[in-house]
């Protein structure tokens, strides 16, 4: 009866955030033409909400060059480690129905841990505090070089090769930005769900709120072959060619899809920050502890959302990709400033501009606007 509730909510809310889609602000319309024809961005997704009211939401560009498909609401956009929002909007409603705690030990999920593992929590691993490593062979190419290209150990595999790497720093006396930590985070979600990570989330979160334009594409490679789970809606992403984009396609490791890899819509993405404006999934007190910083204050909020203090505001959200996507929220003022691309070469600067367009005192963080990725050809 709760759960059926709970939908009706979604639902009626979903209504109006429909009748609500068509609302777009000039300024943002007129400032995101002009930057998609400076630096040649393909496509683009971009919404601002406050307290549950879409103040603009528009799609802009091309998803697809080679079937010609415009962007749409409905356009499923890679959001590289933004993926980590959703990572953590799962864990607080599992903390919220007490099937987790951030003061859990990693040990009391993980069988045969090394010594060194002893004071880890999940709450380290969510912020970024636990000291395991990110080495390049683990979980395929992290951007940069992989050790073993091509190539992705299963899960048991990865947690065995954790165990034998040695700690970065001890647990809980720094924020580091690793990804070693969201592969432990991986397997503990997937043992309480009992499901792939993919799965798990689409159930506890997606299918919760209404997201039906977002979810995985659950790839697996080798030299020879690509397959990949069929995704409607799915942007191609983009880099810089000589005489035009080229189709550019990150991997993302299926035992790592937790920190990254997550497909997102705008149109999800508004049901996701309205959810969490009317308190639909996770609940006022458990938003307080989302946007609360550790000890360690490094950067990070001991629920995985990046944060800072900007002329009076505490700003919480993720980038990703660096530029493929970024969400910026103002708790104090419940907005959400929501930017999507499928260009690679970019960097996160767009969302931060139109958040100063709506807080004037807010000041951006200084950034070049793209990156070479030595792709071009």
């Amino acid at each position: 009866m709760k759960n059926n509730l709970l939908l009706l909510v979604l639902m009626m809310g979903s209504a109006v955030y429909a009748r609500q889609m068509t609302v777009a602000d000039p300024w943002i319309d007129s400032y995101i033409k002009n930057e998609m024809k400076e630096i040649g961005i393909p496509g683009m997704a971009v919404a601002v909400i406050r307290n549950g009211k879409v103040l603009h939401c528009n799609t802009y560009g091309i998803a697809n060059i080679e079937h010609d498909i415009p962007v749409s609401e409905s356009t499923a956009f890679q959001i590289a480690s933004v993926s980590k929002l959703f990572t953590s909007t799962l864990l607080m409603k599992w903390i919220q129905q007490k099937k987790i705690s951030l003061e859990d030990k990693v040990s009391a999920y993980i069988p045969n841990t090394p010594g060194t593992w002893s004071k880890i929590t999940i709450g380290h691993l969510v912020a970024h505090e636990s000291g395991v490593p990110w080495p390049a062979s683990l979980g395929g190419s992290i951007g940069i070089a992989a050790t073993e290209p091509f190539k992705v150990d299963s899960m048991p595999v990865l947690i065995e090769k954790l165990k034998a790497a040695p700690m970065n720093f001890e647990p809980g006396t720094k924020q580091s930005y690793v990804n070693g930590d969201y592969f432990l985070l991986q397997y503990v979600i997937e043992k309480i769900g009992g499901q792939p990570f993919e799965q798990v989330l689409k159930k506890e979160v997606f299918d919760q709120i209404g997201m039906s334009n977002s979810g995985y594409d659950v790839e697996q490679r080798d030299l020879r072959v690509l397959t990949m789970v069929p995704l409607k809606h799915k942007s191609q992403n983009f880099t810089t060619g000589r005489n035009g984009p080229l189709i550019f396609k990150s991997f993302y490791a299926p035992t790592s899809y937790d920190a990254g890899g997550m497909f997102l819509s705008i149109r999800d993405a508004l049901k996701w920050t309205i959810a969490l404006d009317k308190q639909t999934l996770i609940n006022a007190s458990m938003q307080e502890e989302m946007k609360k910083e550790t000890e360690i204050k490094g950067g990070f909020t001991q629920l995985g959302w990046t944060t800072q203090l900007n002329n009076g505001y505490q700003v919480i959200g993720h980038s990703g990709g660096p530029g493929l996507g970024d969400i910026l929220r103002v708790p104090s003022e419940k907005l959400t400033v929501i930017e999507l691309s499928n260009f690679a070469d970019m960097y996160p600067y767009i969302s931060g501009n139109i958040l100063q367009h709506y807080l004037p005192k807010f000041k951006p963080q200084e950034m070049p606007k793209t990156l070479k990725r030595n792709l071009v050809r």
